[in-house]
């Protein structure tokens, strides 16, 4: 998913700090495996991918040394009595969908065409179906009474799949939700698109906090591929990532602080950290200070978030100095157009990306 970050050193205390498996993560369309940044949790992490690829769940499988990460080969869908299921019975996924008419389609048919091989949806028709699953039922079926971080990326039936948890959502206090959004589509309240996604997470106490855009050029006038046959350099937005979260640090939703534990309002903190939202994580360890020092240290986590702030490469950082500097020299904040300093920042948030990266390749061998 779009938008998670390497450097968090916050994750790194989090993990230092914690039971096992006290952050549940569920990630619905997991192939390729879930997303890295999470394994900076350490033990605090319990994750369970869903996929209907077999072949792919597999391999994941194989591949994992993490005793606390399993894969589950399974067809998300909603219960067909769920009224959403009625509400939508007979109409397709989205409408006005474009990708007849865009260039990466079309690259993908030229490029099988010449390699003699079978085409993704052959390849797909030619698979044994694949058993479905409600996910809520299967997580209480499992004995989850607690979800933190729900990840949905389907290409299809994502918003039925986000409707299954309506409930649960509230059931299992669920703090963050990570989904594939459409920016195309009718006006129609059961399409998949972002406005109904946002509408309906909204309409539940979340927030959107994070959107990425993926851009698509048409087979008109075709545009460079970002990476591999896909999104364009150029062309209409189509596509993006979007990281919906508990507004905890407004306080217009306490009801919902109050009900849960210290442990969450950490995993809160934790994932826009993981977001690159240090700023939220601080507003939420500020507001819920006296609970959470009760089992942690607070300064510390705020000295960690004011590391990533700063994109803090040696030395140590001090969340009351940074503050202190904000307060009595506000004009150092101000943005610059000398491409020098420019330059220095990118190449110091790359470094950092790469540090990351290579924790994180420790982290998996080590089956953490």
């Amino acid at each position: 998913m779009e938008g998670l970050v390497y450097f968090s050193p916050l994750l790194d205390y989090v993990a230092e700090v914690t039971a096992p498996g006290e952050f549940l993560l569920v990630d619905v369309g997991c192939s390729g495996g879930i997303d890295r940044q999470w394994r900076r949790l350490g033990r605090r992490l319990e994750a369970v991918g869903i996929d209907p690829n077999a072949a792919e769940i597999e391999r994941l499988a194989a591949r994992e040394k993490n005793s606390r990460i399993t894969y589950v080969n399974a067809l998300a869908a909603i219960a067909p009595e769920h009224p959403f299921a009625h509400e939508r019975q007979g109409r397709p996924d989205w409408d006005r969908h474009p990708w007849p008419r865009l260039a990466t389609p079309e690259y993908m048919e030229l490029h099988e065409k010449r390699r003699g091989a079978k085409s993704a949806s052959a390849a797909r028709a030619a698979n044994p179906q694949t058993a479905s699953i409600v996910v809520p039922e299967y997580l209480k079926d499992r004995g989850a009474k607690s979800l933190d971080f729900l990840k949905i990326d389907v290409d299809g039936k994502d918003f039925d799949i986000l409707h299954s948890f309506d409930q649960m959502l509230s059931d299992m206090g669920v703090l963050g939700v990570g989904l594939e959004v459409n920016f195309f589509g009718s006006a129609c309240e059961t399409d998949n698109t972002f406005h109904n996604m946002d509408r309906f997470l909204k309409a539940r106490g979340f927030e959107l906090f994070v959107l990425t855009t993926r851009r698509y050029a048409t087979s008109a006038l075709p545009s460079r591929f970002t990476v591999g046959p896909g999104p364009t350099e150029m062309g209409r937005i189509l596509q993006g990532d979007a990281m919906y979260a508990r507004d905890l640090g407004s306080g217009a939703y306490d009801d919902f602080a109050n009900s849960i534990s210290a442990d969450k309002i950490l995993n809160l903190t934790a994932i826009f950290a993981a977001f690159n939202l240090p700023d939220c994580a601080a507003e939420v360890a500020l507001r819920f200070r006296s609970a959470l020092a009760a089992q942690f240290d607070v300064d510390r986590m705020l000295d960690l978030l004011t590391a990533q702030a700063e994109g803090r490469i040696f030395g140590k950082t001090s969340y009351q100095a940074y503050m202190g500097r904000f307060a009595q020299h506000p004009e150092q904040f101000l943005g610059t157009k000398n491409p020098f300093t420019r330059l220095g920042r990118v190449l110091r948030k790359e470094y950092l990306k790469l540090r990351g990266r290579r924790q994180l390749a420790r982290i998996e061998r080590d089956g953490i």
